[in-house]
């Protein structure tokens, strides 16, 4: 059972395991959102009725997706130091840009087989949108805006040398940008999100010396910083919570009031990295350090298997129970992925989520041997 969710690799990792912490919480609450609002869309089993299960879906909503980007901006000074700026991109293409492309298609394509049966009205024309407009094709927007968010920030702090507060400064402006142009409905298409999640990912590698130096860490993994931030915690989320729904909008906030989104979600971040460390120090609850290693094969896989329940359920078990559909479908959507990804690389189907590196042939192998020493003195006599 161990090799279906590779846990013993997993577990063996001391490095940096609040990454996985933090990655196992937040991808759990994607799932409960697109779980919950995957059933309201479908106008079935009378969601309203369940009022908690409601008001947690908007609860958990602020700060998922910011805190995507702020840890993944924390390592791209580490990652561009040990490759340099084209092997980090090409490995975000190979890791990221690829498989939003694999799974996206694969999604789009399934929608438009079985369109009786999915919420999703597709067209031929969304296999572009993927690409152009990818908030028309649900969780996939963010892989596509984590890509280029990358990309741009690795360009212009190497290339045109942006320290963190040029970053800071841009992402800002961005942010700007991207609000108003939401707010007065111009039609940005991937670059909204790009423009909207730049000053996170910025924050995050403004934030990494800090976080990711064992000796400067204390501050942010103290018991003390979590009574602190408990209450502010629980306090920002409340009223996040209490405005949107008053409105009936759960992006209201976030659209209409982006300085207040900010504050709320980097609380919301803080906390659960917070927690995480805390998590990482005591060594529990382990099983949200396997399901965050695989947040990314999770998310590109899970609407496809909650939609998928959700018509088993509907149509073939005429279910009534909304708490227990929840249930299961937070548990399928996230513990079917993690078996299918190990299976497949067990199967030698890992092409389905990486970009596998093209081996050398013999003959460029051994010409780059014979080239290598005259390259090793050329560069000797170049940097006397």
């Amino acid at each position: 059972m161990a090799g279906l969710f590779n846990s013993k690799y997993i577990l063996s990792r001391d490095r940096h395991a609040w990454v996985d912490y933090a990655r196992g919480i937040c991808i759990i609450l994607v799932c409960y959102r697109h779980t919950y609002e995957g059933l309201t869309n479908a106008a079935v089993l009378h969601a309203d009725n369940y009022p908690l299960l409601k008001y947690l879906n908007v609860f958990f909503f602020s700060f998922r997706m910011p805190l995507f980007f702020i840890v993944s901006g924390i390592f791209i000074g580490l990652s561009l130091q040990k490759k340099g700026v084209m092997e980090y991109i090409k490995d975000r293409f190979r890791y990221i840009f690829y498989p939003f492309l694999i799974w996206g298609i694969i999604q789009i394509t399934l929608q438009l087989v079985f369109n009786d049966y999915v919420n999703a009205e597709r067209e031929p024309i969304d296999y572009l949108y993927l690409l152009i407009i990818p908030r028309k094709i649900e969780q996939f927007w963010y892989l596509n805006a984590l890509f280029n968010v990358g990309v741009l920030y690795a360009i212009l702090k190497v290339k045109a040398r942006f320290n963190g507060w040029h970053q800071l400064a841009l992402g800002l402006v961005l942010y700007s940008i991207a609000a108003g142009c939401t707010i007065y409905h111009i039609e940005l298409g991937f670059l909204s999100d790009v423009f909207f999640f730049y000053p996170f990912f910025a924050l995050g590698d403004a934030l990494a010396h800090l976080i990711i130096n064992s000796h400067k860490q204390s501050f942010i993994a103290s018991r003390k910083m979590f009574f602190l931030l408990l209450p502010v915690f629980f306090i920002s989320q409340y009223f996040f919570t209490s405005i949107n729904l008053q409105q009936g909008n759960d992006y209201y906030i976030q659209h209409f009031q982006p300085a207040l989104y900010a504050i709320i979600a980097l609380t919301g971040c803080v906390f659960v990295v917070n927690v995480s460390f805390l998590l990482q120090e005591s060594g529990i609850a382990k099983f949200l350090r396997v399901i965050g290693y695989h947040s990314l094969y999770i998310y590109i896989m899970h609407l496809m298997i909650i939609a998928a329940f959700r018509a088993f359920y509907l149509k073939a078990l005429h279910g009534t129970s909304l708490p227990l559909f929840m249930t299961t479908g937070v548990l399928l959507g996230i513990f079917i992925p993690i078996i299918f990804y190990n299976l497949a690389e067990k199967a030698g189907l890992s092409w389905l989520f990486i970009l596998k590196k093209r081996k050398p042939s013999a003959e460029a192998q051994a010409a780059r041997q014979d080239t290598k020493p005259k390259v090793e003195k050329r560069a000797r006599a170049i940097t006397l």
